[in-house]
């Protein structure tokens, strides 16, 4: 019995022999067949499939619409894949997420950053540095190199996004004003309060 790698070699030397004879119908339909994520990961393998699939696929209205049409019945019909992560914390008020990590919102100035792979606690975010007892909701956004957060109390704060330590915190809205908004681009973090 062969290795998974030894598999591997095959089923792409089988693939590499059916673009040597232009079986262009069936190798469509071979990777019509695949879910999206090994499709993605297909892309990869040669730039030979890298532009078959973009253009044998994508630019293709017929096999797009296959693939809409295979996306939208999942949608509707199967079953969704769950995952728990922060078992214990309660008052989930905003999530955000991006390839890598998750970021919860919690109801009590805090957030909490995990692992999008492992659902693994990466770090935890005092969004607000006062003691809570009181409802002080965290909304957030994720940039290329930050997380900004800002708090229902009025709080703003800029987080580094590879081991969450605090860059900024001020409610330079003012004391007593709410900030209701944030967005994170590469230059700029923007909130809204008043």
């Amino acid at each position: 019995m062969g290795t998974t790698m030894e598999t591997s070699e095959v089923a792409c030397d089988i693939m590499n022999r059916l673009f040597d004879l232009d079986l262009d119908e069936l190798i469509q339909k071979i990777f019509l067949s695949l879910d999206p994520l090994s499709l993605k990961s297909c892309k990869c393998v040669s730039s030979e499939w890298f532009h078959f699939i973009q253009n044998r696929l994508w630019n293709s209205k017929p096999a797009r619409k296959q693939l809409h049409n295979r996306l939208i019945n999942q949608w509707k019909f199967s079953e969704p894949f769950v995952t728990e992560y922060g078992q214990g914390m309660m008052g989930v008020n905003f999530l955000v997420c991006d390839d890598n990590l998750i970021v919860c919102g919690y109801t009590r100035g805090q957030a909490r950053v995990y692992e999008m792979d492992t659902g693994e606690l990466r770090y935890q975010l005092m969004c607000n540095p006062r003691s809570l007892r009181d409802y002080d909701g965290v909304q957030l956004d994720l940039g290329r190199t930050v997380i900004g957060s800002v708090t229902d109390n009025g709080f703003v704060s800029i987080w580094d996004k590879t081991d969450g330590s605090l860059l900024y915190q001020a409610k330079h809205h003012g004391e007593h004003q709410s900030v209701f908004g944030i967005k994170v681009t590469d230059e700029y973090v923007l909130t809204g309060g008043g």
